[in-house]
C-alpha cells in the first residue's frame, strides 16, 4: 500500500499557519484556508464547486451545510480578506528582489475589469519577469448601477496610484517606478500630471484623435494638429518631445509607433524617454492581461459568480487575488529551484528546435496550479513552499 503525501488536510495546514501571520481571529482562520484550497482545487468561484472541494475533510457534513457555511463566511461583515490581503502584498514584497538588470524599476498596470454587469474592478498590477500579480484593487458597482461612474472617477484612480507608490516606495526608496495604462486613461493629463509630480514615470496609450500644439515647418509656427498626422514612419517609431497636449498646454513626449505585427498604431504619451515608451508598454499585456485572464477563462471563471453583496464579492474577489498570487509564487519558485522539482517530470519550457533556446511554454501561474494538483495525495513527496515567496524569474 503506497502512502500518500501532501494531502488536503496538510495543504489545509500549512495555509492555516502562514494567514495566522496576519490574524488571530479563530473563527476566520479555521476557515480561510479550507476555502482557499477549495478555489484553488476546484478552478471556479461557484460555492458548490468550493464546497464540493471540501467536502472529503467535512464528509460527516452535509454537502448543501458546506455550501452554506462558504457562504456565510463570504457574508460576515467581521471577515475583511480584502485587509488580510493588503497586509500580505506588504510582506511577499518586502522580500521580493529584482533580478533583471535594472533592480530599481518597476512596471505597474491598471485598467478596469467588468464582472458582467454585476461588479467593475480597478486593478493594479506589477510586472513580474514576464506576467503580473495584483497589488490593489477596488470594487464599485456593475453598469446596472446608478453609482457605476464611480469606478473611473479620478479621486479613485489617483488614491491607487498613490497606494502603489508608497508601496514600492517602502521598501524601495530608489524605485523608479513606471505606471502603464491603456487608451481609456490617454485623455486624462491631470492625472498623468499627478505622477509626473510624485516622480514617477508614465506610459498611456492615446486616441488618435487627441490634438497637439506642434510646430510646422510649411508654415513656420505652432499649429493645433490631431496627434495621427503628425509626419511618421511606416515601420519603425516617430519620436517627439515636449510637445503641448489640450488648451492647457500639458508638456509631454510622444512616441508613434508603427509595426508590422499591430494593425494599429501605438500613440504613446510619457514623460520620460520616448524612445523606451514601446518597450514599456508592451509589458502592460503580460502583466494585468495576464491577470484578467487568470482570474476568468484561464483560471477561476469570475465571470460566473452569483454573488452580488458587495461585502461579499469584495471578500470573493480578494480569495481570487489570493489564489492568483500563491500560485503565481509556486510557478516562480519552480522556475528558480528547477534542482527540488527534477523528479516531477513537469518541465514548464520547452526547447525550440532551431535555435536550441529554451522558452517558456507555460505560465507561472498555469504551472503553479499544475504542481497544486500533481501534489495532492501524491505517493511522491513534492516540495510545496506555503511562504508566499515571489521571484522575479
Amino acid at each position: 500500500m503506497f502512502k500518500l503525501y501532501d494531502n488536503y488536510s496538510s495543504f489545509v495546514k500549512n495555509f492555516h499557519k502562514f494567514f495566522s501571520n496576519f490574524s488571530n481571529k479563530k473563527t476566520f482562520l479555521n476557515f480561510l484556508p479550507n476555502f482557499l484550497f477549495g478555489l484553488i482545487y476546484s478552478e471556479s468561484i461557484t460555492l458548490s464547486e468550493i464546497a464540493l472541494a471540501i467536502f472529503p475533510l467535512h464528509n460527516h457534513i452535509l454537502l448543501s451545510s458546506i455550501e452554506r457555511r462558504c457562504s456565510r463566511f463570504l457574508n460576515n461583515p467581521n471577515f475583511s480578506i480584502h485587509s488580510i490581503f493588503d497586509d500580505i502584498i506588504i510582506d511577499v514584497l518586502s522580500r521580493f528582489k529584482n533580478s533583471h538588470p535594472d533592480v530599481n524599476r518597476f512596471f505597474i498596470s491598471f485598467d478596469h475589469m467588468f464582472v458582467q454587469d454585476k461588479h467593475t474592478i480597478l486593478l493594479f498590477s506589477l510586472r513580474i519577469g514576464k506576467q503580473g500579480i495584483p497589488i490593489y484593487f477596488k470594487l464599485f458597482p456593475g453598469k446596472l448601477s446608478k453609482h457605476h461612474g464611480d469606478a473611473f472617477k479620478s479621486k479613485y484612480i489617483t488614491a491607487g496610484i498613490s497606494y502603489c507608490h508608497n508601496l514600492i516606495k517602502s521598501f524601495n526608496p530608489d524605485a523608479d517606478i513606471v505606471f502603464l495604462a491603456d487608451r481609456w486613461f490617454g485623455n486624462l493629463f491631470p492625472l498623468m500630471d499627478f505622477i509626473n509630480n510624485l516622480g514617477d514615470t508614465f506610459v498611456f496609450r492615446c486616441k488618435k484623435n487627441m490634438k497637439v500644439f506642434y510646430f510646422d515647418k510649411k508654415e513656420n509656427h505652432k499649429i493645433w494638429i490631431p496627434i495621427e498626422d503628425l509626419p511618421h514612419y511606416v515601420h519603425h517609431s516617430a519620436l517627439y518631445y515636449n510637445l503641448e497636449f489640450t488648451f492647457s498646454k500639458f508638456i509631454f513626449n510622444l512616441a508613434y509607433c508603427k509595426s508590422d505585427n499591430h494593425k494599429e498604431s501605438w500613440l504613446l504619451i510619457t514623460n520620460g524617454s520616448p524612445k523606451m515608451a514601446k518597450a514599456f508598454y508592451g509589458y502592460r499585456f503580460g502583466s494585468i492581461e495576464f491577470i484578467f485572464k487568470s482570474q476568468k477563462t484561464n483560471g477561476f471563471y469570475l465571470e460566473e459568480t452569483k454573488v452580488l453583496n458587495h461585502h461579499a464579492f469584495d471578500n470573493l474577489y480578494s480569495l481570487v487575488c489570493l489564489a492568483v498570487l500563491y500560485l503565481t509564487c509556486l510557478g516562480t519558485d519552480i522556475s528558480k529551484n528547477r534542482a527540488c522539482y527534477k523528479s516531477i517530470g513537469f518541465r514548464d519550457t520547452r526547447i525550440n528546435s532551431k535555435t536550441n533556446n529554451h522558452y517558456r511554454a507555460i505560465s507561472r501561474f498555469r504551472s503553479g496550479l499544475i504542481l497544486f494538483k500533481l501534489a495532492l495525495n501524491s505517493s511522491k513527496y513534492y516540495r510545496l513552499p506555503f511562504s508566499f515567496t515571489l521571484y522575479d524569474s
